[in-house]
């Protein structure tokens, strides 16, 4: 019996090893042996061709080494920031990943950047963090509680007395943006009510209060806050889903589903009725539309909830995250002082927590998508990109697979159940169920691992996977990207971006450029009020 599972085992993995499987290997397990007889006859593809050359290996070294000694410091002034955010992006996952698109020397976009770090995400109640308290840490400064958002950790969780308290809010650097009149932003594939972009513009004491039926008395929802806060109202662009979180529960999207507000609000209508030359946008077809040019804030939401996972998206009805994206950067990029926008893609938590690792690893690939597109968009010399997640997840990887390996597939042998196991796995969540019976596990063999839905296996049941405590990667290009290196708490994060802006609190140490900036523009103003006295007169 051992021997049997063994080779049938040794069979499927060097199936899908190679880099076109073997059609009769997708049939039953009873005809593996059989119909996969062939697949060792032409030996896979592993590597570069001269991997086995030891030069290959001197040359690829020193060529990183040349790369890493002609690396500049640039200190130019960031008039403008992205900001972008993988939601649940653990360093496992950017493996993973790179195995997805088709090999171990695969290089995510982001993972070129010349300058790396790596940021320490608990929050100052709890080890491992949840998406509120670790965005207001790295777009504030200051760490807070487990699931508040940019109030301090003086606030109690769900406690709107404390709320109410002003000197325990904690500003973004959307806010200080603002105060230099920059254009201001954010898109989204989750809610845009959700935890990581609330902490923009919100101060609430609970991630959930994201409407009104949600929010006990005292505390303004964070839908509420979007439309009318004092941050919230001053965006230029908002890109996303939750639909739901703006309108009263009788009244209807243009998609045909009603919202969830009980205090009879349509925010949306509220919204375009208060903003001067304001444009709203709820399918793709009325992004394309949207014409920047005409417009001073684009606002718009395409589902009801969260957007749908790119795997399943229709794209007749919601637009791509390249494509908020294109349409956001159009949108900032009229300010002639610059901007501060943030782009997310929050589907990579979703796939993780529903141990569902094929959705989380092709909302990755999205994400080195956009993150290619925006760096191919912008100049480096004034513009400071900075990539992150916000915290990690329990998604591991294990065995011993070659080369090439499918990494969705099976990666390893335990002679202890004489059963195959997966390359993927997690500490816990909802796969336990899928996994596991009363004896023991489950044969693998029998499963449908291509299939975006299925989850891998978890060590404890939960009914959603938890994250994880592990650091996260930050990766930088432009301005004062070389202060992102190291091993450092995530709040530090948003101080060196508002050092390298000129943007924060008085008391904040900024870059020396900053003075040097101002007396450019000083220079500037004089010498064209002396232009226009010279001709008047």
């Amino acid at each position: 019996m051992l021997k049997r599972y063994f080779l049938q085992f040794l069979l499927i993995t060097s199936a899908f090893s190679a880099p076109q499987i073997n059609e009769k290997c997708q049939e039953s397990a009873d005809n593996l042996e059989q119909a996969c007889s062939l697949a060792d006859e032409d030996k896979p593809f592993v590597g570069h061709s001269n991997e086995n050359s030891p030069d290959f290996w001197q040359l690829s070294g020193q060529k990183t080494l040349e790369d890493n000694i002609k690396k500049s410091m640039n200190e130019n002034v960031a008039k403008n920031l992205i900001i972008l955010v993988a939601d649940g992006m653990s360093i496992p996952t950017q493996m993973a990943t790179r195995m997805y698109m088709g090999g171990e020397e695969k290089v995510l976009s982001f993972e070129k950047f010349p300058y790396v770090g790596l940021s320490k995400t608990y929050c100052v109640d709890s080890q491992v963090a949840d998406s509120a308290c670790s965005a207001t840490a790295f777009l504030s400064g200051i760490k807070t509680n487990f699931g508040v958002v940019s109030l301090d950790a003086s606030n109690r969780r769900y406690n709107c007395s404390s709320k109410s308290v002003k000197k325990n809010h904690v500003e973004s650097i959307f806010k200080y943006a603002q105060d230099a009149k920059k254009a201001t932003g954010f898109v989204t594939n989750t809610r845009v009510t959700h935890a990581t972009t609330a902490a923009i513009y919100a101060n609430s004491p609970s991630r959930y209060f994201e409407n009104d039926s949600q929010t006990p008395p005292g505390c303004d929802d964070i839908a509420l806050q979007l439309i009318h806060g004092n941050i919230g109202r001053n965006l230029d662009v908002v890109l996303g889903g939750g639909y739901r979180e703006f309108l009263p529960a009788d009244k209807y999207d243009p998609h045909g589903r009603v919202g969830v507000r009980t205090d009879n609000r349509d925010l949306i209508k509220e919204m375009l009725l208060t903003t001067r030359r304001s444009d709203f946008v709820y399918d793709r077809n009325s992004l394309k539309r949207a014409n920047v040019k005409f417009i001073d804030k684009l606002f718009g939401v395409f589902s009801k909830s969260h957007m749908k996972y790119h795997l399943f998206n229709d794209k007749t009805v919601e637009p791509t995250l390249i494509e908020m994206t294109l349409k956001a950067l159009q949108m900032v990029a009229k300010n002639p002082n610059g901007y501060v926008l943030l782009i997310e893609n929050g589907r990579i938590d979703h796939g993780h927590h529903k141990n569902r690792a094929k959705l989380a690893l092709e909302e990755t690939v999205q994400f080195h998508n956009v993150v290619n597109y925006v760096k191919s968009q912008v100049d480096e010399r004034e513009t400071l990109i900075v990539v992150t997640a916000d915290h990690s997840h329990t998604m591991t990887v294990s065995g011993y697979p070659k080369r090439r390996h499918d990494i969705l597939a099976l990666g390893g042998f335990s002679p202890e159940d004489e059963m195959p196991y997966f390359t993927l796995s997690y500490a816990n969540g909802m796969g336990f169920s899928q996994h596991f019976n009363e004896s023991g596990r489950n044969n693998p063999l029998d499963m449908d691992f291509n299939d975006p839905l299925f989850m891998h296996p978890t060590t404890v049941p939960l009914n959603e996977a938890t994250h994880a405590g592990d650091d996260v990667g930050v990766y930088a290009i432009g301005p004062y990207s070389h202060l992102f290196t190291g091993v450092y708490e995530q709040h530090y994060i948003a101080h060196a971006m508002m050092y390298a802006t000129c943007l924060g609190p008085e008391k904040f140490t900024k870059s020396p450029s900053c003075d040097e900036s101002n007396v450019i523009k000083i220079s500037f103003i004089l010498l064209a009020f002396n232009a226009l006295t010279f001709f008047m007169f």
